[in-house]
């Protein structure tokens, strides 16, 4: 897929009362920085960008977003190396609690309207 098609994918903020979830997509870095500077992109949950591709859910997103819980849609023993290293450090260093779809499988979470639990 190319740059330009994964900047077209839809990102989604969710929110049920004082829970949220934020889904990223495969949008990358030039779509993330005028998201954080024009949005109140805070919450709960973060559907990693781009299977935990280094092109997305930068630094600067996972602060603006500050989640409790990361999620990462990604293939077992795909062929691009996903999700990175950096990408899993990044979240780690944030104290993001992630799942990964190539170990866990379906990964369900439920927003009660107070929290998000997986």
């Amino acid at each position: 897929m190319s740059q330009a098609k994964n900047n077209d994918s839809l990102v989604l903020r969710v929110r049920y009362r004082d829970s949220s979830a934020l889904l990223e997509g495969d949008a990358e870095r030039v779509v993330e920085q005028p998201m954080i500077a024009t949005h109140d992109l805070h919450a709960d949950l973060l559907k990693v960008g781009h299977h935990g591709s280094n092109t997305s859910s930068t630094q600067e997103l996972v602060n603006a977003v500050h989640p409790h819980w990361g999620v990462i849609s990604v293939g077992a023993h795909n062929t691009f190396g996903h999700p990175r290293m950096d990408v899993l450090r990044r979240l780690a260093g944030a104290n993001v609690t992630t799942y990964r779809t190539d170990l866990s499988g379906v990964v369900t979470f439920y927003l009660d309207g107070r929290s998000v639990s997986p």
